[in-house]
């Protein structure tokens, strides 16, 4: 299936896996949380994120200035308006690269203007939401945008081979520091979940790919539930994606969630981020081990 890829495509063993984003190195084998607010509400509330993150070691960040919705009358996000200051804040405290999503071409050229604007003080990478899979001119346009590394998150209803040929129409325009993005499947046989945890196709997009992968454990869980250990399972998800191999983490994090503008139910605390990154390291470690182990006995196995 790999042939199917002509870009992106696992084709040699030595092909490289990486590219830099802003001084940050992304690629199969680094590691990188993206932590921040799902929607841009004020301020306040982004400086004190911003100030977290710093505070927690991170220089990359998500921030949602527009805002998908199934609901006409939910909150759609403060567009280019938020832009600039977005970014004069991320300067400020040293965040290198945003995640921010964009629904149309405009979208890129706001962001474009934003960012000459305030002098470059960050980096963004765009985003391209579950809904936005296969809007295929969409699709080309973040393509051509190749100032900007692409973040493609898989269609929540459609196939992995299809939301991964979504991600090499982008390189097919010759943008190829593009990033996959598992986010759980649409279905009920997730419940009481969000979505259906789809983390078990890390190994799968890697082997298939040269593309990083990113999960998003928020938008897979949905919810603050806990298992009778005290753990989260936003915690144990994110968890299971690391021990799989992703490279890089996607949650949501606010000063007070009950506040959020957008999915408030998902959102961890900005105390609990330090606890998150402890895990996390946990969690790494022992995909870490795990490699080695294998590597180890590989040429027993071998004979």
């Amino acid at each position: 299936m790999s042939k199917d890829f002509r870009i992106l495509g696992r084709h040699h063993q030595d092909e490289p896996t990486e590219f830099d984003v802003n001084g940050v190195t992304i690629g199969q084998e680094t590691f990188h949380v993206f932590a921040g607010l799902n929607a841009v509400d004020t301020k306040e509330y982004v400086e004190q994120t911003f100030a977290a993150l710093r505070s927690n070691g991170l220089v990359c960040a998500r921030m949602g200035a527009y805002k998908p919705r199934t609901s006409p009358y939910s909150f759609q996000g403060h567009g280019k308006s938020c832009l600039p200051w977005v970014f004069e804040l991320a300067g400020k405290y040293g965040i290198k690269v945003i995640s921010m999503e964009v629904t149309r071409e405009a979208h890129v050229d706001e962001m474009r203007e934003a960012l000459a604007l305030t002098g470059h003080p960050t980096t963004v990478m765009l985003q391209i939401g579950t809904r936005n899979t296969q809007n295929f001119e969409l699709l080309k346009c973040v393509g051509q945008a190749h100032e900007f590394p692409v973040m493609l998150k898989r269609g929540f209803g459609i196939t992995l081979q299809e939301s991964l040929l979504a991600a090499e129409y982008v390189a097919s325009e010759g943008n190829r520091r593009v990033i996959f993005g598992l986010r759980g499947m649409k279905t009920n046989f997730g419940d009481p979940h969000r979505n259906l945890v789809d983390f078990a196709h890390i190994s799968v997009v890697k082997r298939l790919t040269r593309m990083p992968v990113c999960i998003d454990p928020s938008h897979s869980v949905g919810g603050r539930g806990a298992s009778p250990d005290g753990i989260l399972d936003i915690f144990h998800v994110a968890a299971q994606g690391t021990i799989a191999g992703a490279n890089l983490q996607l949650v949501d994090i606010h000063p007070v969630p009950g506040k959020a503008l957008v999915d408030a139910a998902q959102a961890l605390t900005l105390e609990e981020l330090p606890l998150f990154m402890e895990d996390m390291a946990i969690a790494r470690e022992a995909y870490l081990k795990r490699r080695k182990l294998l590597a180890a006995a590989a040429p027993a196995l071998a004979a």
